[in-house]
């Protein structure tokens, strides 16, 4: 389907149609992913043409009109060069949801074509697993098979008796497990880690959460270690009743962690009727046998999720020990190229470490287990920000996202290193709300989801992101420096101000007087044009990117000084020269033709 999909957007009908390729885009992946519910006129309006969140379709018809269009568009593609094709995509009168037609193409009474769906293609199992996921398939013969029940769960997280807080990556590492476990069986729809994340302690009621939650069981339980002894306690509650469906104790070894993590989840799909083959799933090379490499993951996991320069170097030190452990653990592969990566970005790399090398360990771990979906995310994000290799980088987070549609990283990056330097805003702030739906409490998501909503214009709704960002628990510097720039473009220039006190603060300076870029979004255009020439001063003896001096001269106005930066920095390969196309800092040079020469020897 995807594949019929990119067919008609490569055609120049749809290359050339503005807002109408994103338009589809956007309605054939929320289909494939289930989220028929939000292809809606009042969502649509707010996702895909950026109206306000109060937006009514009475006032604004903005989303039928398109639509209008985009039909009348399809209809000449499938008259003309898409005749063809195997399968058709349309979008019928009255709706959203987008439709595709599987045809074979035999000559009928007067020339005319008969199309219908191949049985044998059906039997095969080529289109139940769309059906399975919400895509409306039809013919002209038959209807929809039904799809089969199934059971709303959630586990919340698990509580660590451990007196030491150190080892509570051990409780959420067996929570993360079970709900991936359990999310492989079609009959169980479970809800994902970020949304159960506030349900930690000894006081929640789990019918209160499961009432929250939308679910109709509830899975809860508690880890404690004592050296090389793990005990484990975990039950399945009745939401409407509050009673126990199942209830377990397993006191083991600690090297037994992954058959409880088997059992547990093979013992509440027992409970639920749920027919499983053991084990559960298949559970690839993605799992270790190793706990050592294991636990070491997990820390891993656990400090990278904090989005510091703390977190990431003790994350690279919990991968690096993993992988010392048991060379061929993917997971840790994939996990230190997207940690490597960022370093990259943020010119952070440790010594000894090559700029190839978050590609070399993404595809390492792609080697290892083709079906992890966190390597093929990881070496989206290289080919985007790293390589500029714009095609090869989008097939790798799509077969991430195919591969995992419920990873909140696969969206995340997929938005933040594919779709946002190349402008393409709608579909990334999609991308962005379907992996907060996923991982609400990911900072690092919250944090580039703002600047997106900057760059792409709604600084109101940016501010708000922000402020929903720093009101997490991991605060980086640049959350509190970026708000500072919403703040100034929004002209709340004293308010933009105290933010950049803060964020100096965070990086452990002394707060002074707003410097270059940051005086300007302060209101202070004078002081900002006096410290242009050190800013100048500092790129050219590399004290600060040559990206910072372009952004101050387009933000003064002077397109020449700024264009002149703007090409050393791409000559020099920095990184942030990825956003040519994307910063809000560079509007004024948007149209400038010289911008449009320089992003296409970016691929932009």
């Amino acid at each position: 389907m995807r594949a019929e999909l990119e067919r008609v957007l490569a055609a120049p009908g749809f290359r050339e149609a503005g807002r109408l390729a994103p338009f589809l885009r956007h309605l054939v992946e929320r289909a494939l992913e289930g989220e028929t519910a939000g292809l809606k006129e009042s969502v649509l309006g707010v996702e895909v043409f950026q109206r306000a969140a109060d937006y009514g379709p009475r006032t604004d018809p903005i989303v039928r009109v398109e639509a209008r269009r985009l039909r009348g568009r399809l209809e000449e593609y499938y008259q003309g060069e898409g005749a063809a094709n195997p399968v058709r995509l349309t979008l019928p009168k009255g709706g959203y949801v987008p439709v595709f037609q599987v045809v074979d193409q035999r000559p009928g009474r007067g020339g005319e074509t008969v199309f219908r769906m191949r049985k044998a293609a059906l039997l095969a199992g080529v289109l139940v697993p769309m059906l399975a996921v919400g895509l409306l398939i039809v013919a002209r013969w038959g209807g929809t098979p039904g799809r089969p029940e199934v059971t709303a769960v959630a586990v919340l997280p698990f509580r660590s008796l451990d007196a030491d807080p150190a080892n509570d990556y051990f409780a959420e590492g067996m929570t993360e497990e079970l709900i991936d476990r359990l999310g492989r069986l079609p009959e169980l729809s479970v809800a994902a880690r970020g949304l159960t994340a506030g349900y930690r302690g000894d006081n929640v009621d789990p019918r209160e959460a499961a009432r929250a939650l939308g679910v109709s069981v509830v899975v809860e339980g508690s880890v404690r270690r004592q050296q090389d002894r793990l005990r484990v306690s975990a039950r399945l509650v009745d939401a409407a009743t509050g009673s126990a469906l199942w209830t377990e104790v397993y006191d083991r070894p600690a090297g037994d962690v992954f058959a409880i993590q088997d059992e547990i989840a093979a013992s509440v799909a027992n409970a639920l009727r749920v027919r499983v083959k053991p084990p559960v799933a298949p559970v690839p090379s993605r799992y270790t046998a190793n706990l050592e490499a294991y636990q070491s993951y997990l820390k891993a996991r656990q400090q990278a999720n904090r989005y510091s320069a703390e977190g990431f170097e003790q994350a690279v030190r919990h991968y690096r020990e993993a992988l010392a452990v048991q060379s061929d653990y993917a997971p840790a592969l994939a996990g230190l190229s997207q940690v490597y990566a960022l370093a990259f970005y943020y010119n952070a790399l440790p010594p000894g470490v090559a700029p190839s090398e978050p590609r070399r360990l993404a595809e390492r771990a792609i080697a290892i287990d083709p079906a992890l979906a966190e390597a093929h995310a990881a070496l989206g994000m290289v080919l985007g920000v790293g390589d500029f290799k714009w095609k090869e980088a989008e097939a790798a987070a799509r077969q991430a996202i195919d591969l995992d549609p419920r990873s909140a990283l696969a969206h995340g990056l997929f938005a933040a290193a594919v779709l946002m330097p190349q402008r393409r805003f709608p579909e990334a702030l999609a991308s962005f709300r379907r992996a907060l739906e996923i991982e609400p409490q990911l900072s690092y998501l919250n944090f580039t989801y703002a600047f997106a909503l900057l760059a792409s214009g709604d600084t109101t709704a940016a501010i708000e992101q922000y402020r929903r960002t720093l009101s997490l628990q991991n605060v980086h510097p640049d959350m509190e420096w970026d708000y500072g720039m919403a703040l100034g473009f929004a002209g709340r220039h004293a308010e933009a101000a105290e933010a950049f006190a803060r964020a100096d603060r965070l990086r452990g300076n002394a707060p002074g007087r707003p410097f270059g870029i940051a005086a300007l979004l302060a209101g202070n255009r004078a002081q900002a044009l006096l410290d242009a020439p050190r800013v100048d001063q500092a790129a050219r003896e590399r004290r600060t990117s040559r990206m910072e001096a372009a952004r101050l001269w387009a933000m003064l106005g002077e397109r020449d000084r700024a264009m002149e930066w703007l090409e050393r920095a791409c000559a020099a390969g920095e990184t942030q020269a990825v956003w040519i196309r994307a910063d809000p800092r560079l509007r004024s040079l948007q149209d400038d033709p010289r911008l449009h020469a320089l992003a296409s020897k970016l691929g932009l």
